[in-house]
């Protein structure tokens, strides 16, 4: 492991580390293929590499509800496998 500036660089990978302190939030952009393989994290939470757009929104509904500000599109929990396997592990993963 060695330090350059604000980089730590690790043998198992690299962890880019800034000054600032505040929150990143989740991208909903395009991912290319070097994006797809970043991990998802929300609210301290890391929910895994390769999250696409449908899983994220769903994680941000069942977190919204969570918190108790039922938030839900029912017509993707029926029909859409990602955006229900995220709004459940939102909803299990930002209980307070």
């Amino acid at each position: 492991m060695r330090r350059a500036g604000n980089i730590l660089i690790v043998s198992a990978g690299i962890l880019f580390l800034s000054g600032c302190g505040g929150m990143t939030l989740p991208s909903f952009g395009s991912a290319s293929s070097a994006e797809s393989a970043e991990h998802f994290i929300y609210r301290g939470h890391d929910f895994g590499p390769g999250r696409n757009v449908d899983y994220r929104q769903g994680v941000l509904d069942g977190c919204k509800t969570a918190r108790g500000i039922y938030t839900k599109s029912h017509a993707s929990f029926r029909g859409n496998e990602d955006y229900k396997a995220g709004w459940e592990h939102g909803r299990l993963h930002c209980k307070t």
